[in-house]
């Protein structure tokens, strides 16, 4: 099923699914796109090998706006019905999503698009300012909450109250490269997550992972961050793929979302879990690989990375790629459930706790009302 236009969806979505968060408090410019069914594996639609991950839809999206394309950071709200991406050109994106009648991702609707603005209150220009690639925020609604936006080039993290201003919420700059020591110019900090909530007046914990900054040992910087006390580690690299983005589970372990590229091979992506009791200082963290798929399955330059929990405890992962505003690139929004013995790993068992975080582990919600 073809989705021509961002009215027709809107549309659609609020008839069949009026319990929905609606996309309000953001405001930004009505932006037209379609959508298109993608199947995992586009040479048999029976496929749905995904590791210890079950393939549970996909989409691709096109627009026609110049401003459409590069979408580097995601977060999807706790129902499932709200999504709101950065790009690296400086521009957020929220959209609602929609479902068919099995769950599956189907389409989106009500999309806007906005510039993000700098310290000035002026939209963010050039590539080196506006190069945003990670986002998590610390409610159920992305639109309802504080957002922290990592950038690389001019490396720094900037706080964003959307609850408040919405689209022209100005950022307060939390983090500068003064903070990291040297990084990578085009390889700094790809992805954030919030280790722990804020507590009172104290500010929260992130971890922030660097996509190619390496250490003495040749493992990708890593950094534990309370306000502007900054302690390091590293990840252990599984060449070729590099870190993209990095998202919280229900129970408090993790997820690092990789990708690798080359002509011969492709795109291809990489999911790891990751231990939350192996995230400390001066640590070399691994973790098991749970899917990694290559250009045989719908896989682009997959970049966002957002988790969430229904009330029956189902696990969704939402992965969306970056296009590079390249025509021979797709925009892909791919979503996953993690399997019930991926959900209670053996050292875990006994020991689920929420975290309510949207993005990096949202906390327990309703299943996302389906399109009829």
């Amino acid at each position: 099923m073809r989705h021509t236009t961002a009215s027709l969806l809107a549309a659609f979505v609020l008839l069949a699914s009026p319990g929905l968060l609606h996309a309000d408090g953001a405001e930004g410019d009505k932006l037209e796109l379609s959508t298109q069914a993608v199947q995992w594996n586009p040479k048999d639609r029976g496929d749905f090998d995904a590791g210890k991950l079950e393939w549970a839809g996909g989409i691709e999206i096109k627009s026609p706006s110049k401003d459409f394309g590069g979408w580097s950071g995601i977060s999807i709200s706790a129902d499932g019905s709200t999504l709101l991406a950065i790009s690296d050109l400086g521009k957020w994106m929220t959209a609602q999503l929609l479902y068919d009648e099995k769950g599956r991702i189907s389409g989106m609707g009500d999309a806007r698009i906005a510039p993000m603005l700098g310290l000035d209150g002026k939209p963010i220009e050039g590539k080196e300012l506006a190069d945003a690639e990670g986002l998590v925020v610390d409610g159920a609604n992305p639109l309802k909450s504080t957002a922290y936006v990592s950038f690389e080039r001019h490396h720094r993290v900037w706080r964003y109250d959307l609850h408040k201003d919405g689209f022209d919420a100005r950022p307060t700059q939390i983090l500068t490269q003064r903070h990291f020591g040297r990084l990578s110019t085009n390889a700094g900090i790809e992805a954030l997550t919030i280790l722990r909530p804020a507590e009172g007046n104290k500010p929260p914990r992130l971890l922030l992972v660097t996509e190619n900054t390496r250490d003495p040992r040749g493992n990708v910087r890593a950094f534990i961050t309370e306000g502007r006390t900054v302690k390091r580690l590293s990840f252990r690299l599984h060449d070729p793929y590099h870190p993209t983005d990095i998202a919280r589970l229900p129970d408090g372990d993790f997820l690092l979302l990789e990708r690798r590229f080359s002509l011969l091979a492709g795109a291809g992506m990489q999911i790891r879990r990751i231990r939350k009791e192996d995230i400390k200082p001066n640590a070399i963290v691994d973790g098991e690989i749970l899917l990694e798929a290559g250009r045989e399955r719908s896989v682009d330059n997959m970049e966002g990375l957002s988790v969430r929990q229904d009330q029956r405890g189902n696990v969704w992962v939402y992965v969306m790629s970056d296009d590079n505003r390249n025509p021979l690139q797709r925009t892909l929004l791919v979503m996953f459930r993690l399997k019930s013995e991926t959900v209670m790993p053996h050292h875990t068992q006994g020991t689920v706790e929420s975290t309510g975080e949207a993005s990096g582990s949202a906390p327990a919600a309703p299943a996302p009302k389906r399109a009829e």
